[in-house]
């Protein structure tokens, strides 16, 4: 598939700041990979994960790229959720120099040393410092492909009781920048990683909910899909809905609780030469 113009072009796992991996704690992964694969038709393979504690590490494809992974939770009462990782050159000098708040310390991986970050809202991502990243030629290296392909990641929200707040946080840490614009919903904060917007950041959580972050997932047919993931036992939140200019989406539960948008772009196209 091509690039489709509408989207610049990047390497996440090369950028510093940009979203290169999503992955899914499940208190047992299998009924977990089980929903993805029919809901998004979503393969995997499996491999020892060779760290401390040891375990199975599970990577979705689809189409031949890895689009997230799978893993036993590494506590029970850590609830099952989508985890999202963010690129950076230098794991130890970032934490050393900015001093976040760690919900997970600084460990090493054959993937590389990486962190849990948490930031003053509550909310969770992770900080990654690929070993070779040049040799992650199995994920998204374009990240304008995840516009135009089923079954990808292709944007990153943070709902937070604090938009002006997180946003200065986030841009300290990982040298974001925003763009800001009104919506029907509210204010939102773009997210910039050079002249490529990955995600955005709104204050909009329903009563009872922490802030957190979560992520969409282009599908072909959203309408379809999100009736396919309420036959599959997930809660479907809000829509199928248009945004003008953006495209179709709904949010859901997964039948473990754990969130996910699904979106069909406007500029969406299954056609080979998109």
């Amino acid at each position: 598939m091509t690039t489709n113009p509408a989207f610049p072009t990047m390497n996440p796992f090369l950028t510093h700041g940009a979203i290169s991996w999503s992955e899914y704690l499940a208190a047992d992964p299998a009924p977990s990979l089980d929903f993805y694969a029919k809901l998004l038709g979503w393969q995997h393979y499996s491999m020892p994960m060779e760290m401390e504690g040891g375990g199975t590490y599970h990577v979705a494809t689809m189409d031949g790229t890895n689009a997230a992974g799978l893993m036993k939770r590494p506590h029970d009462d850590i609830p099952q959720c989508w985890g999202f990782y963010v690129t950076v050159h230098d794991v130890r000098a970032l934490v050393a120099e900015l001093g976040p708040r760690l919900v997970v310390p600084v460990t090493d991986t054959p993937m590389g040393p990486f962190c849990g970050i948490m930031d003053p809202q509550g909310a969770v991502l992770y900080a990654l410092e690929y070993a070779a990243p040049d040799k992650e030629s199995s994920g998204v290296t374009d990240f304008a492909s995840a516009f135009t392909q089923h079954g990808l990641f292709s944007w990153f929200e943070l709902s937070t009781t604090d938009g002006a707040a997180a946003a200065d946080f986030y841009s300290r840490l990982f040298g974001w920048e925003m763009s800001p614009t009104e919506t029907p919903f509210g204010l939102y904060r773009r997210i910039m990683v050079g002249d490529v917007g990955i995600g955005g950041i709104m204050e909009s959580l329903p009563a009872g909910v922490p802030p957190h972050w979560h992520g969409y997932v282009t599908v072909d047919d959203v309408d379809q899909r999100a009736a396919a993931a309420a036959s599959l036992g997930a809660t479907v939140n809000a829509g199928p809905f248009d945004v003008p200019e953006v495209g179709r989406m709904a949010h859901i539960l997964d039948p473990f609780g754990a969130p996910l948008a699904l979106i069909t772009y406007q500029d969406f196209s299954t056609s080979p030469d998109c």
